[in-house]
């Protein structure tokens, strides 16, 4: 059964435009669906902590760390660390080596996004997956899971299921509510196994990329293993996420812009401005993520509006390396959109961040 589960789950890895996520779009138990954007290396700081009875009082940590990366768009490859892992006995030093893939998406037109993941645990000496749906409705993220564990300490044992749910709300832009809850369909009693949940408060650091999550959970770590299967003891901690763009350090500033053409010119909108006339033909829809654009090329045909959505928490520009067009700043959550009336390649950059590049390809009739 777990051979037919890796088989399904690779033969959806066909790739898909999505965007890297924060804590603030995911739960802390249930993330499966989260990705990396190519060209970004990513790596999450989960800490949690337990304080035992009077007199004692003594905290203990349990540290895990996900470091992850794309060559793929809607693919990431990565592991999982955690050094004080209570899945095994004797066991702490739990590793998760994973792939995920999200083949379908809402952003293409479908109604919910489809992802999996497969991964290998050394701890528990076996292979997992996950399967999860999520939907986006307003201010608010739903997804649900189902997982196929390995039985950990019972090589050669039937593999175990595990079923539940999380969500996140925005209140704001900067900050969401987040919670879920799973359990496996048979649980341990003999060492107090419980479902496995999660409550608390995600917040994007305004002018970085970065994320912090706050939360209360009687799980252990962040892998498949550990995020299906609660304790007794309450945890409390925090996930802070820190994606590296490799652009950033490796690529090359855009060459000096020459003078912005002057308004009213042929074929050309004013700096900064939206094209005034109702938008006709296509709308593309694309964005501004993981301090990358979400599509690095982009052909279309003349007449067609291409509109950018920040949704990263820091401003961006779309600014075209000729000067043939520039958005200005666009702030976390906002759009800008521009039709393209003349054929041609515009190759374009964020000026905040010059090493966000791009390239528009407009096609003649």
């Amino acid at each position: 059964m777990t051979h037919r589960l890796v088989a399904l789950l690779v033969l959806m890895g066909a790739p898909a435009t999505v965007a890297a996520q924060g804590t603030l779009d995911r739960s802390p138990d249930v993330s499966g669906d989260w990705l990396v954007l190519p060209g970004t290396v990513q790596f999450n700081f989960l800490h949690r902590f337990t304080r035992s009875p009077a007199p004692a009082r003594k905290v203990t940590s349990f540290p895990t760390f996900v470091l992850a990366s794309s060559f793929l768009r809607g693919t990431s490859f990565g592991f999982t660390y955690a050094t004080n892992s209570t899945l095994v006995p004797a066991y702490p030093n739990e590793w998760e080596f994973f792939a995920r893939v999200r083949p379908l998406t809402q952003r293409n037109g479908f109604p919910l996004d489809v992802s999996g993941q497969v991964g290998w645990n050394l701890a528990a000496k076996g292979a997992d997956g996950e399967v999860s749906l999520g939907r986006e409705i307003g201010p608010a993220r739903l997804t649900a899971v189902g997982r196929l564990l390995s039985n950990p300490g019972s090589a050669g044992s039937d593999p175990q299921v595990a079923l539940g749910g999380g969500g996140s709300l925005r209140v704001t832009r900067h900050v969401a509510l987040q919670g879920d809850y799973v359990r496996l369909t048979k649980l341990n009693g003999a060492v107090g196994e419980q479902g496995a949940w999660s409550a608390g408060l995600a917040v994007a650091i305004p002018n970085t990329p970065h994320t912090l999550s706050l939360h209360a959970t009687n799980a252990n770590t962040a892998s498949l293993q550990g995020a299906s299967r609660g304790g007794q003891q309450v945890r409390y901690g925090f996930e802070f996420t820190i994606p590296i763009t490799l652009a950033r350090y490796f690529g090359h500033p855009p060459a000096p812009l020459p003078p912005a053409p002057a308004a009213g010119a042929p074929g050309v909108e004013p700096a900064g401005m939206v094209p005034t006339e109702p938008v006709s033909g296509t709308v593309f829809r694309t964005g501004m993520t993981g301090l990358q654009f979400v599509h690095g090329t982009i052909e279309i045909a003349v007449g067609t509006t291409i509109e950018w959505k920040n949704e990263d928490p820091l401003a961006h520009s779309v600014t075209a390396d000729d000067g043939a067009f520039d958005s200005g700043n666009v702030e976390s959550g906002q759009v800008w959109q521009y039709t393209f009336t003349r054929p041609g390649t515009y190759s374009f950059h964020c000026t905040p961040h010059p090493f966000m590049r791009g390239t528009i390809v407009v096609r003649g009739d």
